[in-house]
């Protein structure tokens, strides 16, 4: 039964379309008409001197070779001649075709084709143009709703924070009882109304921070620091509340070098690692910061030896509003978007921040300064979900290294809640003691999945930091 905009097959049309006249022509040509002519000279000639009473010379065979060879190579060129201008018809558009198909895969959708064989491959090359036309329009769209978006956000923040200030304002001096006296119900209630404030205000300054990460307008001033005072300042203000927990901070600072950087935001996001770390490990725990430099930027991390996080929760932990403790009812505090607003000005910088977690032995935060910084800020996009970009991702690199049975395995791995960095490359370990995968396809493996997650640390920090958990 045929679809509404489907025709009946017709064999007759196929076989005489304009795309298939080129090859039926190049067949007729080369594979008929040249060999037949040059059949019926060959057999004229020979025919003639067969019949004929006279002796044969050895002249006349010279002459019957050479028109022999004549006919053959007539023939050859024939055939190269014509299979070259048709094949070239045909390839030409077709390489063409792929061109456009990659440029807008890379996301050019101003890239167009210009084929004009009148043929089916010149309508492809049109139906290919309206899809790019089509697909630049809903892009057009996409970036008017990202910019309106933010801008909404933007606007929206600034005027709920108008009426905060003067509000938690009148608080403090209710508070502090310049209106008269209170009772100590009045005072409990106040101090509950107070706190909430404090926390909308907080919230509303972090909405501010993502309009402005999201619009490209994160304000940095940039100067030469040295980062070893800085972590120490950070780590020495933060010290204060990891007293509540009795919580010991050790820091390894290793010999890093003077670079241009803005020391406030660079704290900023150091401090709310530090401080998500507090928040997320027992009483009496250790946390450790380490820096160490590298070739073009320095490695940072957070680590800690808190409750960790399964493998669903590593790829959504840098999502706004997404919190771990949803599952633990909700027993930390906290907005949500504190390791969003850490994601953007990393990424701002054009550096890498991620995690590296199991479940009840803690968790490291990892993220890289470049030594050379980034005055040119691009927007950031942190208000969607990277889950289901990344699991469609790494569904295919299980295709590409298993081929079918990698949907199979993906599957399999995501049931047992183990497709996190650290799992897959114990999988794909695993398939290298069985003798099922080589070196070099388990380390391209490892490199892919390790670019998805954001890991661009070298094998050894990354080998060390497994052996120690």
């Amino acid at each position: 039964m045929l679809g509404v905009d489907e025709e009946p097959f017709d064999f007759q049309k196929f076989l005489f379309s304009k795309l298939s006249r080129k090859i039926t022509l190049l067949f007729l040509l080369v594979g008929i008409a040249a060999p037949s002519i040059g059949i019926y000279y060959f057999y004229s000639i020979s025919f003639s001197l067969l019949s004929s009473d006279q002796e044969i010379f050895a002249e006349q065979i010279f002459l019957l070779d050479t028109a022999t060879m004549l006919i053959i190579a007539l023939i050859a060129i024939n055939m190269g001649i014509v299979g070259f201008f048709v094949s070239r018809s045909i390839t030409k558009p077709i390489k063409q075709l792929h061109k456009a198909a990659q440029e807008i895969e890379k996301g050019n959708f101003n890239v167009r084709t210009d084929i004009k064989t009148n043929d089916e491959i010149a309508k492809l090359g049109d139906a290919l143009n309206m899809s790019a036309i089509a697909l630049g329009k809903m892009e057009e769209e996409r970036k008017q709703l990202d910019k309106t978006k933010s801008e909404f956000l933007n606007i929206t923040s600034h005027e709920l924070k108008t009426p905060i200030t003067p509000l938690k304002a009148q608080i403090q001096m209710l508070q502090q009882q310049f209106f008269g006296k209170l009772t100590e119900k009045q005072k409990i209630s106040l101090r509950i109304v107070l706190k909430n404030t404090e926390r909308l205000s907080k919230m509303i300054e972090d909405f501010l921070e993502i309009s402005r990460i999201e619009a490209a307008r994160l304000k940095f001033h940039f100067r030469e620091v040295n980062l070893k005072e800085t972590v120490e300042e950070t780590v020495g203000l933060m010290k204060g509340f990891a007293k509540g927990k009795n919580i010991r901070l050790i820091s390894n600072i290793g010999p890093i070098p003077v670079i241009e950087v803005d020391p406030d935001r660079f704290s900023q996001v150091l401090r709310n690692l530090i401080h998500n770390a507090i928040k997320f490990s027992k009483n009496n725990s250790e946390i450790e910061i380490n820096v160490v430099p590298k070739k073009d930027h320095i490695l940072f991390s957070v680590k800690d030896y808190g409750i960790g996080m399964l493998p669903q929760d590593q790829i959504r932990v840098f999502e706004p509003f997404y919190q771990i403790e949803e599952t633990l009812n909700r027993k930390y505090e906290g907005t949500g978007l504190g390791l969003a607003i850490c994601r953007g000005i990393v990424e701002s910088q054009k550096g890498k921040i991620w995690i590296e977690s199991i479940l009840g032995q803690g968790s490291t935060l990892f993220f890289t300064v470049p030594l050379k910084p980034v005055k040119d800020i691009e927007p950031i996009k942190v208000l969607f979900s990277l889950k289901s970009e990344i699991e469609k991702e790494l569904k295919e690199e299980f295709i590409l290294l298993l081929g079918p049975m990698g949907i199979v395995e993906f599957n399999d791995l995501k049931n047992k809640n183990a497709i996190g960095r650290y799992d897959l490359f114990k999988y794909v370990d695993s398939l290298k003691e069985l003798n099922i995968l080589n070196d070099s396809i388990v380390d391209e493996f490892k490199t892919n999945i390790g670019k998805l997650f954001g890991d661009y640390v070298c094998n050894e920090v990354r080998e060390k930091e497994v052996l120690k958990r």
